[in-house]
């Protein structure tokens, strides 16, 4: 008997895209699945869609907690030996889960992986729009590193319940970026991300204030992503039981620093410096991130007065573009 999998679907106030993400799970060339729909406390019309699929999903609905926790809950219910995410605006191609059982069950005997594939990057219309392809890792490069710097989307990969469970599943705590976490720590624990070329999804990308991703780098407080990558550090030191890797040391001063960025442009300047000093003690020569010619421009200036100048030069743009037309 083939394998079963378990696809969960956390909703909060989806309606516009919901129903077309359930009926692409319930599509599947493969057969043997189960789809749980966790609603986070929607207040539009995504229950009524939820419950219009009666017996063909199983799912429940409870206050709002956020996406996190809701795929939390949705590993607990969930049966299946392989887990597949599916964010409520997102699309699985029809033989997604066909084609990565196939690829799931060639990995060795034995050997603790995972295998994960592509997405098609695409606009609220459907439309595809540029996409970011994913770099699979190199024979000699780090894993750590990789998956840092190179971590795929939620829906790329075809997770084992078992070790999610041993990982302890999303970090509830984390606003935004929790696939990164939770990629992260697998490799931690001795998962092998296996990568297949080849689509298995379509991702939505769209500005909308509502979603998680769009939100500021603020929102949770000025210095809470400082606390999550000193956490990542922390914890990648305690698990390897030596020092950082220069590659290692390299990703996580860009990340400090394009988060001090974020923060800086919030407004949270005494904040931004201890995100860019943080920065320059893991990798002074490469941590600065940005185009031409802000680095240039911090090297001269610091980044308070290049990020001030960046911002003043975007918005002469704008003003003589508005003009134009």
């Amino acid at each position: 008997m083939s394998t079963l999998v378990s696809i969960i679907i956390p909703c909060c106030n989806s309606e516009a895209f919901l129903q077309e993400a359930i009926a692409s799970a319930l599509n599947q060339t493969y057969s043997n699945l189960e789809i749980i729909v966790i609603d986070d406390g929607s207040t539009d019309g995504s229950l009524g869609i939820i419950r219009s699929f009666a017996d063909q999903i199983r799912w429940e609905t409870g206050e709002n907690r956020g996406a996190p926790l809701a795929r939390n809950r949705g590993i607990e219910l969930a049966k299946g030996e392989y887990i597949k995410f599916l964010d409520a605006d997102d699309i699985l191609l029809p033989d997604c889960l066909e084609k990565q059982i196939v690829q799931a069950n060639q990995l060795s005997a034995g050997r603790k992986a995972i295998v994960y594939g592509d997405a098609i990057w695409v606009d609220q219309h459907s439309q595809p729009i540029r996409s970011y392809p994913v770099r699979p890792r190199q024979p000699e490069e780090d894993a750590i590193a990789h998956i840092l710097a190179n971590s795929p989307l939620t829906s790329c990969p075809l997770h084992k319940r078992e070790y999610l469970q041993d990982v302890g599943g999303f970090d509830p705590l984390l606003p935004r970026s929790q696939e990164h976490d939770l990629h992260l720590r697998l490799v931690l624990a001795g998962v092998e991300f296996v990568y297949y070329p080849g689509s298995v999804y379509k991702y939505r990308e769209y500005v909308d204030t509502h979603r998680i991703s769009h939100r500021g780098y603020s929102s949770q407080g000025a210095m809470f992503y400082f606390e999550t990558l000193q956490k990542h550090k922390q914890i990648i030191e305690a698990k390897t039981d030596k020092p950082l890797l220069a590659e290692v040391q390299k990703i996580l001063s860009q990340r400090f620093w394009t988060y001090g960025r974020g923060v800086l442009r919030e407004g949270h300047v005494t904040q931004a410096k201890e995100y860019f000093a943080t920065a320059r003690q893991l990798n002074a020569r490469d941590c600065i991130t940005g185009n031409i010619p802000y680095p240039i421009l911090v090297k001269l200036l610091g980044p308070y007065w290049a990020e001030l100048l960046i911002n003043k030069f975007r918005t002469l743009l704008k003003m003589l573009s508005s003009t134009a037309s």
